[in-house]
């Protein structure tokens, strides 16, 4: 019997999102091997109320202002070897699946979606970004800082900066086609 790949997802839910959340959890639940093996993350502006209907769902965790502080918040957090990364709301195709058990081998790989003419991982869609938990540890945590005054949003080059600490720790970054998680 094939032994599968030990996947958690870290659902981002900056907005917290309930409605969102419910849709997210409910197409992870359609996949075979991967039922509620979820944590989600929000913002620090998230009440007691929404934390408390949230983790009727799955675990709940608070970061704190910015999209990478919920990432490193929730890769802190989940249990998994592997974390699929998703924003509340999104659905995962059952493809995922075998695409997941097919392009994550070795630790150091980083899957991400080639979608929308998007070839690399700091323009790349978050949806569906593949890292696994113990190399997230060795690289260190994405940036938390602004610098919108370079010209690139804050969120890619948070990634450009991550990305090039991964480089030094042997990182390969896999784009795979057919993972578009919307």
């Amino acid at each position: 019997m094939q032994s599968h790949m030990d996947v958690g997802f870290l659902i981002l839910s900056p907005d917290r999102n309930i409605a969102g959340l419910k849709n997210t959890i409910g197409s992870i639940n359609l996949l075979r091997h991967y039922n509620n093996k979820c944590v989600c993350v929000v913002g620090e502006d998230a009440t007691t109320r929404d934390v408390k209907e949230m983790k009727e769902l799955c675990p709940v965790f608070k970061g704190k202002d910015t999209i990478t502080s919920l990432i490193n918040t929730g890769m802190k957090k989940i249990k998994n070897e592997w974390a699929c990364m998703l924003f509340g709301g999104t659905r995962i195709p059952k493809i995922v699946e075998k695409k997941l058990e097919t392009f994550c081998k070795l630790e150091n790989e980083i899957i991400y979606p080639l979608i929308e003419n998007k070839y690399n991982f700091i323009e790349c869609c978050f949806n569906g970004v593949v890292i696994n938990t113990k190399f997230f540890q060795k690289v260190g945590e994405f940036p938390e800082f602004t610098m919108q005054k370079f010209g690139m949003n804050d969120f890619e080059f948070a990634k450009m900066l991550w990305a090039l600490d991964a480089l030094k720790h042997g990182a390969i970054f896999k784009g795979v086609l057919g993972m578009r998680i919307i």
